[in-house]
């Protein structure tokens, strides 16, 4: 009989497992419409066109990198991606983040936050720690902070790195590239207490200035129900397949089957109702007793199955290569599989989930009966009610529950009701009891964080040349917790080491310039050279292998007649030599007439009558060989006075002399209190000069007069012939 229970049992395991790949493929098919990438950039609104921040090339061409320098204009993600943010990491019980940065050397600055819903609130962030070399997660349980460091992370050193940050479930892994660089188990679920409401999800953007982030964005991105092992493939990480890929000991942490699949809940999830017990303590100390005699037959039946479980271990290597265990994530149990999110009953009172390849087990919590006397079913753990001769009949109405017996933690609730015995006999129980539970209860306290001992030095990492050595510490001497302080100093020592000077291999140095043709036309020689010094062969390194020295052809065109090299045109004339031996002249220069061959000079006063001014009709130009000129405007006359050759220059730089008005051009001699009264062209003098009211003198001199009598309250010195006005 037990046998064939056994065999039984391998059949339903076959199924189970066959069953399970298909639900979770469809579950993958079926949550493909949904939004599970998230770019950041995109979804903050950052463009070219934001405010404090310049637009880069980065090692993505089709992609841009921006560096911030307004962190005060950065915009927040846009408020109804953010709700579909949180919700997706409470589903998915976390996040994965990717980006491609470029961080300025030993800066600290934060990558993403979220803050609110208060002003200088903030509920988790990931800052990138250059000065300690770790990337800090740090987030807000109940207004108390923590931090967790990643160390040796070696992100901000100038340079272009693609790192991906996985915090899902417990765990919190850092990759760069394609290698895990550390990783730290979460000790609470910070993530199931985070909010949308009235709050903001920053790029880049610290709580205060010094956390800003220093350095180049380019692609970053929030993933859900994706698995770590997808998202590194996309990038085009190759995971190598062992020859022991189906060896499972107890070291196995995680199990994968092929095709990777993943199973995640979608929807809202299930409140969990209020649950009592009316049993007393008697009552349940016996109920445990019995339980203990069943937990002896359940281990007993358990050891006979790891028996059929190691038969099957053939069964489950028999899937094929591609259906491996080690590509699905599964749980293992005393030699069972079970999948993601599948749930067991272990010893009829203790339930068990997979999560992520994380087994978590709970007690089944039994709900109050309403009966007096309760009744055991066979394989199940709560009591059940085998007949209903209980009834409400003469009870009081319930009293309200108490408070819970803790503050944290799981405690027990009591509500207890009256009998009325002139009414009835009253069936049934007078007090319910339910359990009640609160946050975890945190036992931990603050500590600072202490370095442990160094490790050994690393070997050399060259075999010749110099190279370096290298060991480190952890900060886990203990481990910083409760807002206590990080290790002050660095986790990682480098050291140089010396080997044997490597063997240098000769290398040529550049070309120099070709030589200088051996000849002008009819096919020449050129060369050049180059010397085997850059390196020079050094430490028995190969010489350079090649010629020094190169030899071209050049100036291959045959040798012209020139037939201007009788200079048979006008000076200045260009002169057009064919391969016939032909000449032609080109035009005159200017200031010239004739055919190139023969110039004689153009007379520029002649041709433009009117180059220059006129006075009584005569003409003031005068005519050079080649070119003009003009004398200079007549006295009384102001103007340009035009030089040139050619009849162009002739044509656009006319004279124009103008007469003079010293009183419009200021430059007379009249007293600042004076007047300046233009008599005309021709009058001597062309002006006068008169002091105006409240001003007596010559014009050239003018006092005050007060008494406008004429005659200026102080005696001036004016010039001679010219006292009436001024001596009073």
């Amino acid at each position: 009989l037990f046998i064939g229970v056994m065999l039984q049992r391998s059949g339903l395991l076959w199924l189970a497992v066959l069953i399970t790949l298909w639900v979770s493929s469809n579950a993958q098919d079926g949550g493909k419409e949904e939004e599970t990438t998230f770019d950041l950039l995109q979804i903050s609104n950052i463009n070219r066109k934001t405010v404090g921040a310049k637009l880069f090339r980065g090692p993505d061409p089709t992609l841009p990198a921006y560096r911030f320098i307004r962190f005060d204009h950065i915009p927040p993600c846009k408020p109804e991606k953010l709700k579909k943010i949180v919700k997706l990491i409470r589903q998915n019980e976390g996040f994965i983040l990717s980006a491609t940065l470029r961080q300025d050397r030993q800066s600290r600055g934060t990558i993403l936050a979220l803050e609110g819903p208060g002003i200088s609130e903030r509920q988790f962030e990931i800052i990138s720690n250059g000065r300690a070399n770790t990337l800090d997660l740090i987030y807000w349980v109940d207004g108390f902070q923590n931090v967790i460091s990643l160390e040796d992370v070696d992100l901000a050193d100038s340079q272009w790195k693609n790192l991906t940050v996985q915090i899902t479930g417990e765990n919190y892994n850092l990759y760069v590239g394609c290698d895990l660089i550390d990783s730290f188990i979460l000790e609470e679920p910070f993530y199931e207490q985070l909010k949308a409401e009235n709050s903001r999800m920053y790029v880049a953007k610290g709580s205060i200035r010094e956390n800003h982030f220093r350095g180049l964005f380019q692609n970053i991105q929030l993933i859900f129900d994706t698995s770590i092992e997808d998202v590194l493939r996309k990038k085009g990480c190759q995971r190598s397949q062992s020859t022991e890929v189906n060896t499972i000991n107890e070291s196995t942490e995680i199990l994968h089957l092929s095709p990777a699949v993943t199973t995640e809940y979608v929807g809202e999830k299930p409140e969990k109702k209020a649950e009592f017990c009316d049993r007393s303590c008697e009552e349940l100390g016996t109920m445990f007793t019995e339980l203990t005699g069943l937990r002896i037959v359940v281990n007993n039946l358990a050891d006979n199955l790891q028996k059929v479980s190691e038969e099957n271990q053939i069964m489950w290597e028999l899937i094929g290569p591609n259906k491996t265990l080690k590509n699905q994530s599964v749980c293992w149990q005393d030699g069972r599989v079970f999948a993601d999110n599948e749930s067991w009953i272990v010893d009829s009172c203790t339930k068990c989930t997979c999560q992520d390849s994380k087994i978590v087990c709970h007690q089944i919590t039994c709900p109050a009966v309403s009966c007096a006397n309760p009744s055991f079913v066979e394989g199940e753990c709560c009591p059940v009610c085998s007949h209903s001769d209980d009834s409400e009949e003469g009870w009081s109405p319930w009293s309200d529950w108490t408070k819970c017996s803790v503050t944290c933690g799981s405690g027990t609730q009591m509500r207890g009701r009256s009998c009325d015995v002139t009414r009835s006999a009253c069936t049934g129980p007078h007090i319910q009891t339910r359990m009640c539970s609160f946050k975890k209860c945190d036992h931990r306290i603050r500590q600072d964080g202490g370095w442990s001992h160094w490790s050994p030095w690393s070997s050399c990492s060259v075999t010749c040349g110099v190279g370096n050595i290298t060991r480190i510490r952890l900060c886990n001497s203990p481990i910083p917790q409760m807002g206590g302080k990080n290790c002050v100093g660095n986790g990682r020592e480098t050291e140089k080491c010396e080997k044997v000077p490597c063997p240098v291999n000769g290398q040529w140095g550049p070309w120099s310039p070709w030589s200088a043709c051996t000849v002008t036309c009819g096919g020449g020689i050129r060369e050049r050279s180059r010397l085997c010094n850059s390196p020079e062969p050094q430490y028995g390194g190969k010489p350079c292998v090649g010629d020094t020295k190169q030899h071209d052809m050049c100036n291959k065109k045959d040798c012209p007649i020139d037939g201007c090299l009788s200079n048979p045109c006008f000076p200045g004339a260009e002169c057009n030599s064919y391969p016939d031996g032909s000449w032609s002249c080109g035009p005159c220069p200017a200031g010239y007439l004739g055919n190139g061959t023969v110039c004689e000079d153009l007379d520029e006063c002649i041709a433009v009558s009117d180059v220059c001014f006129k006075v009584n009709q005569v003409h003031r130009c005068v005519n050079t060989n080649p070119g003009f000129h003009c004398l200079p405007c007549p006295p009384r006359y102001k103007g340009s006075q035009p030089y040139g050759v050619g009849l162009e220059v002739a044509k656009t730089e006319k004279q124009v002399c103008e007469p003079e008005n010293p009183c419009k051009d200021k430059t007379h001699s009249c007293h600042k209190s004076a007047e300046c009264i233009y008599l005309g062209h021709f009058s001597d003098p062309m002006y006068k000069c008169e002091c105006r009211t409240g001003y007596a003198g010559d014009g050239r001199i003018c006092g005050e007069d007060s008494d406008l009598d004429g005659w200026p309250n102080n005696n001036l010195v004016c010039a001679a012939n010219a006292t009436y006005h001024c001596v009073k």
